[in-house]
């Protein structure tokens, strides 16, 4: 399996991979299809996997550099959002 696989009978061609990668990983092919041309620069952040707005995007669970879980998914980090414009 690669480690990242498109189904291009799900992608649309909207582009939104190409924004979503940091690194950009990705292009659009002759037929307005992703392809990840950079798969090695992949930093495994899952962007393009979680904006893909088909499910057309697959990163392989199986890449040991995965930064899928996030600071932000520390236990006890408090995150509350605080409207200051209501203040």
């Amino acid at each position: 399996m690669q480690p990242i696989a498109v189904n291009w009978e799900k992608c649309k061609g909207c582009g939104l991979c190409l924004l979503a990668c940091p690194v950009d990983v990705f292009r659009l092919n002759e037929h307005n299809k992703a392809v990840p041309v950079f798969a090695d620069d992949c930093h495994v952040c899952h962007q393009c996997e979680d904006d893909c707005p088909t499910g057309a995007i697959h990163i392989a669970h199986t890449i040991t550099s995965s930064r899928k879980a996030s600071i932000y998914d520390q236990p006890g980090l408090d995150l509350t959002f605080v409207d200051w414009s209501a203040k």
